[in-house]
């Protein structure tokens, strides 16, 4: 499968390292959810709510459901960038889907759709996602289409 259409924004480009590999011989799972919350946290960069600022914001995206679709194995030394695209955004939820492709030949090695909930870190509770992070989210990111993911 390829991203024919750039239908994602890259977010970041990695290196499978030795010690990300398993005794299976392949990326560990750990690896992923590792590279999808850099990834995640580079996005709220973007939107202009960077991490540096999270103790003194006091906000937070926070991951409230998550897919994942392992379509190829990552070895060591393979290269490969993580590109995302916007589904939706809700009052207080946003829908990313995030894929890794393979950097050699675009194909698409895993799919994730997140679902993440802007968090006030001091109630614990989801609150509304302003109008501002709204349209910077909207300029940042392009609408996902499925269709643009094809064998």
């Amino acid at each position: 499968m390829r991203n024919k259409n750039n239908d994602f924004r890259e977010i970041k480009r990695s290196i499978v390292q030795p010690d990300f590999c398993d005794e299976l011989g392949h990326m560990n799972i750990q690896y992923y959810y590792h590279i999808l919350s850099e990834g995640m946290f580079k996005g709220m960069d973007l939107i202009g709510l960077p991490k540096k600022d999270i103790p003194k914001r006091r906000t937070s995206f926070v991951l409230y459901r998550e897919e994942a679709e392992f379509r190829a194995e990552l070895k060591e030394g393979d290269k490969f960038s993580m590109s995302t695209a916007l589904e939706k955004i809700g009052d207080k939820s946003i829908t990313f889907h995030h894929c890794f492709f393979s950097e050699k030949d675009t194909q698409l090695i895993f799919k994730s759709k997140f679902i993440s909930v802007l968090m006030n870190l001091d109630t614990r509770m989801g609150i509304s996602i302003p109008e501002t992070v709204k349209k910077r989210i909207l300029t940042e990111f392009p609408m996902y289409n499925s269709k643009s993911l094809t064998d």
